[in-house]
């Protein structure tokens, strides 16, 4: 393929200001040749330089000045310099280009830490004056200002932390600045005002800048004085901006131009030709001619400029296409199922090569013109033509030729329940080509199961035996070129699993019996009570659940490929009622009200079932005993009962006998807190088979009659008893009868 060159056009200088009055003017130099750089093969080279030098440039022994905007240069620049010293000249600092002066050319220039740009050398690492306040307006003739920019002279002290003196060179040449910048420098005495400033020098114009971003006032030092300006080297002419020549001021934002305004300058151009590579001249003058062949890649152009202030020299270069052949192939590809062949079609310009070399990317090989090629692998080649025409330089062109019409099988196969290429027993298969190329196949299935074969590019399949089948597609293209893929499917048994239980309506806590049947093929099961208890892989277990509620028992089974399944049933699950029919109680039969007995905790509408065969939720007793409640839950299942003792109240026992032999068993007649219950009054006397009265009693929890008489035992025999009692309920009762006192 042909090298194309193009014609660089290498414009010396820069836009310093924008395009405006305050533009600095530049140098240009630009090269004429063939259109697009690129010689024809056998052709001369004919090239013409166009220099533009800017016009108007005057001598530097008068001066004009005045502000401009404020535009400064970096005020850092990469060469830090008097770091940190006071009141000196610095050492010698070359110029990146001849600068005139007030009628004088410099290459070399010093640099003071009180802001100046100075020409005389001799006053290197010399000191600087500061105490000028007694010296009045330039031009002064010392050392110190003589030769000198001034931007201004001012004493500052670079030793605060960030203080910096630099210099730097921007631009291209011959449109370069150096530029000098003293920036966030401390005034002496007056530490605390930073002040930053800058000189900036142009190449080929000799036009000097001085940019001020701070200049801050320290009027108890040295007067406060400042000198912005110029002077020449004998202290006879400066030029000073005006209202800042030794007096105190202030300046913010300020820029200042000292423009050269002598007589024109005149000014002169010549030309050399050269071989950038080996620095030989190949010709002078404006124009150039390079016969026929052409074998340089670059021309350079030298111009220099004479006259005026000081001589100048720039350049470009040109970069050509030389001479060379423009090697070219178009191909055409005939495709087979094996080899495939290329026929290859020489457009190489000029047509009269002398020979030609292929290189066919397969480590094949031909210097025919327009030679023919098998290519017994598909794949990709770099097929490399190289054309020879001396006297004109050779070329060489690379082409990629794609050898790829594969034809390769290929598909994926899916359930419609997952997407899964292993389905479940009943599920439809779903398969699909991924076989390439895509547009020129036909495609036949075969689905492994002794089926009928189907086509299309996708198809579908329900396998009615489970097992393992090898689906196998064949793809043939337009060629008649066939390929062959295969797949295993695994088609799975569907799931089965059952249970019983051992009773589905309980009381809490109660056990349930499982027995479960699984499909032997099962991967892995689990019980689910719905209590937020499960158990995996146990066979026929119990359970029990400790809150009441409707609960659904699942089994859940897990197949290689089928999805889970599961079978339900449902638990009732009943709490055991709670039956309280308070602490035991008494009653006066015949004499208190009837008490009416129920459940406490007032469950209403539960099954009831009293001791006494009724049914309702309560019931009314009159007389003494043991009573009871039982109480169903709603499922008829759970049973509580509970139990109360009503005891007999108001009465009083009176036995017929009684054996005071002092046994400790009998040896008292009616002792009333034994015998009765409920006396509030009450009066005994005994009398003997004579009536006489031999014992009398009125406390309700006495003893009772030990049997004797005025403290002698009375003999075995019958006795009479008359007791008045009365009773909590306010009844009065009288008993009379008989008592036997037996020893």
């Amino acid at each position: 393929m042909r090298k194309l060159f193009t014609l660089v056009a290498f414009i010396i200088g820069s836009v310093l200001l924008s395009q405006s009055a305050f533009a600095q003017p530049c140098a240009t130099l630009q090269i004429i040749g063939p259109p697009g750089g690129t010689i024809p093969c056998d052709s001369a080279l004919n090239l013409t330089a166009l220099v533009n030098f800017p016009t108007g440039l005057s001598n530097t022994d008068v001066y004009t000045h005045g502000p401009i905007p404020f535009a400064p240069q970096p005020w850092v620049n990469p060469n830090p310099i008097l770091v940190a010293i006071d009141d000196i000249w610095s050492q010698v600092v070359p110029l990146p280009f001849p600068f005139c002066f007030f009628g004088n050319t410099y290459n070399d220039m010093l640099i003071s830490s009180n802001g100046q740009i100075g020409f005389d050398l001799s006053q290197a690492g010399m000191g600087n004056a500061w105490a000028t306040a007694g010296w009045g307006p330039a031009p002064v003739n010392n050392v110190t200002f003589n030769n000198t920019i001034m931007s201004p002279h001012h004493d500052m002290l670079p030793t605060n932390a960030g203080a910096t003196i630099t210099w730097g060179v921007t631009g291209v040449a011959p449109c370069r600045t150096m530029v000098v910048s003293w920036t966030t420098i401390s005034m002496f005495s007056c530490t605390s005002q930073i002040d930053s400033q800058q000189i900036v020098l142009y190449e080929l114009t000799n036009v000097i800048d001085i940019n001020i971003k701070n200049k801050p006032l320290c009027a108890g030092w040295n007067s406060g004085v400042a000198y912005e300006g110029i002077q020449n080297a004998t202290g006879t002419v400066a030029y000073m901006t005006p209202g800042r020549n030794g007096t105190q001021w202030t300046a913010i934002d300020d820029a200042y131009r000292f423009t050269p305004s002598g007589a024109p300058t005149p000014v002169a151009y010549s030309f050399t030709w050269t071989n950038p590579l080996t620095g030989a001249i190949l010709g002078t003058g404006p124009t150039l001619t390079l016969p026929a062949p052409v074998t340089l890649d670059s021309v350079a152009c030298v111009v220099s400029v004479t006259g005026g202030c000081a001589p100048y020299s720039f350049a470009t270069t040109y970069q050509i296409g030389v001479g060379k052949v423009n090697a070219n192939f178009t191909y055409e590809k005939r495709y087979g199922c094996e080899e495939d062949t290329v026929i290859f079609n020489n457009t190489t310009n000029p047509q009269t090569a002398t020979y030609y070399v292929w290189d066919f990317g397969d480590f094949n090989t031909s210097t025919d013109p327009n030679p023919t090629h098998i290519y017994a692998n598909q794949g990709t080649y770099t097929v490399r033509l190289i054309a020879d025409h001396p006297p004109c330089l050779k070329d060489t062109i690379e082409q990629v030729i794609v050898i790829s019409h594969p034809i390769s099988a290929d598909f994926s196969a899916a359930g419609s329940v997952t997407a899964k290429d292993s389905i479940c027993l009943g599920e439809l298969l779903n398969v699909t080509s991924a076989s390439t190329p895509v547009s020129i196949l036909t495609h036949e299935w075969d689905f492994g199961d002794g089926s009928p074969t189907t086509s299309g590019q996708t198809s579908n399949h329900t396998y009615t035996v489970p097992g393992t089948y090898t689906i196998t597609l064949i793809i043939t293209d337009t060629l008649g070129c066939k390929d062959t893929a295969t797949h295993d499917v695994f088609v799975d048994n569907p799931p089965f699993e059952a249970f019983i239980m051992s009773d589905s309506v309980i009381c809490v806590g109660e056990p349930v019996f499982f027995k479960d049947t699984l499909a032997p093929y099962v991967q892995s099961f689990s019980w689910d009570f719905g209590d937020g208890k499960r158990l995996d892989d146990v066979h026929n277990p119990t359970h029990s659940w400790d809150k009441q509620g409707n609960y659904t028992v699942w089994l859940i089974g897990n197949y290689l490929i089928c999805p889970s399944d599961s079978v339900s049933k449902q638990v009732n699950v009943d709490a055991y009622p709670i039956v309280n029919l308070g602490p035991d109680t008494m009653i006066c039969p015949g004499v208190t009200s009837a008490i009416l007995l129920a459940n406490l905790n007032n469950t209403g509408s539960l099954s009831n079932v009293w001791s006494t065969g009724e049914t309702s939720n309560a019931i009314s007793i009159s007389q003494p005993g043991y009573y009871w409640l039982q109480e169903t839950s709603n499922n008829g299942e759970c049973k509580t009962i509970d139990s109360i003792w009503v005891k007999r109240d108001c009465y009083l026992s009176i036995p017929n006998s009684f054996s005071p032999n002092g046994d400790g068993r009998n040896d008292y007649f009616l002792p009333r807190e034994i015998l009765s219950s409920g006396l509030t009054s009450f009066t005994m006397n005994i009398y003997n088979r004579w009536g006489e009265n031999i014992f009398t009693a009125n406390s309700i929890d006495g003893r009772g009659w030990d049997g004797k008489y005025n403290g002698v035992d009375q003999n075995v025999g019958v006795y009479v008893y008359v007791i008045d009692a009365k009773f909590i309920n306010n009844v009065s009762k009288q008993y009379t009868g008989n008592v036997t006192l037996l020893k």
